[in-house]
């Protein structure tokens, strides 16, 4: 049996205090806990939809299990995606239209989990300190026990903890795909543009994966570009508009544009090939997920 939790947030709401440093894993492609804000860009079927899918299946434990969930926005309705979207239902939400009441309702769900995993935190902290003294917790607490239903007979206390994630709150995965013409992405200076861009900058506050995948590098506004702290390029037809990338990542490249000439054209050479490359604490540049690319 679930717990109530509805019934015990006006109390819990007063009592939790946020913490910060949680320990998330680290990532199997990246060897770092820092949350994407990636983006893929190339022409159409390049492959930017299948890598995505792709990095779903190799960090499924920490995306598509447990209490974390994907939220794939996107107005093309592609097979494998809908595949791996029926098989992880519990997982993963789809919605073919990225305007800002799906925006809004996206981040409010992955806001309420967040405050889910809080409250039963709480109640379980509560729990624990009951269960060593019963004396040690007040009146208050010991409502919130009661209401919370712990203490019903139909409550599996043991199956509850087991199937809690005490380490950190949950996981959220937004993909945004094929959605360029949306001024949540495209303007930064629109209304709708100045509040998605908040939230894309503070995504990591949320626990929070951001892809975005787009035909059009520069078609995505300053600010997002700014802060992504991946890019995935797959060959595109106009290097030209590309070279404002090797700037914001010329270290990955020895400062030299030769080098980064030299990498785009071994992803012109290999279909559905990408530059990987990954600037946080950690640094590469990959081609695909696993070839390390260096220079003399």
């Amino acid at each position: 049996m679930p717990l109530h939790l509805t019934k015990v947030s006006k109390h819990a709401n007063k009592l939790i205090k946020s913490k910060k440093g949680y320990e998330f894993p680290a990532w199997e492609l990246t060897g770092e806990s820092s949350f994407w804000l990636a983006l893929l860009s190339g022409v159409r079927n390049s492959g930017k939809t299948n890598t995505v899918l792709q990095i779903l299946n190799i960090e499924k434990d920490n995306m598509l299990k447990g209490d974390n969930r994907v939220y794939w926005i996107s107005p093309t309705h592609d097979a494998k995606v809908a595949e791996v979207a029926e098989k992880n239902q519990d997982n993963m939400v789809f919605y073919d239209e990225l305007n800002m009441t799906t925006f809004r309702n996206v981040i409010k769900d992955i806001e309420e989990r967040i405050q889910k995993w809080h409250q039963t935190k709480y109640i379980f902290e509560v729990l624990e300190k009951y269960l060593k003294n019963k004396e040690s917790i007040d009146d208050e607490d010991m409502a919130l026990l009661i209401d919370s239903g712990m203490f019903d007979d139909d409550t599996d206390i043991k199956e509850l903890i087991k199937k809690f994630n005490f380490t950190h709150p949950p996981i959220s995965t937004l993909v945004l795909d094929d959605s360029l013409g949306s001024p949540i992405i495209s303007s930064g200076n629109s209304t709708q543009g100045k509040e998605a861009t908040k939230f894309f900058i503070k995504h990591r506050h949320l626990y929070t994966n951001v892809f975005i995948l787009t035909q059009h590098f520069r078609g995505i506004n300053k600010t997002i570009r700014s802060n992504t702290n991946t890019v995935m390029l797959f060959p595109s037809k106009d290097r030209s508009t590309l070279d404002s990338l090797f700037f914001e990542f010329s270290p990955l490249f020895t400062n030299k544009k030769e080098n980064y000439d030299e990498a785009l054209d071994l992803i012109d050479k290999k279909p559905f090939s990408f530059l990987f490359m990954y600037y946080d604490r950690g640094r590469f540049l990959r081609l695909n997920f696993d070839q390390a690319i260096t220079f003399e």
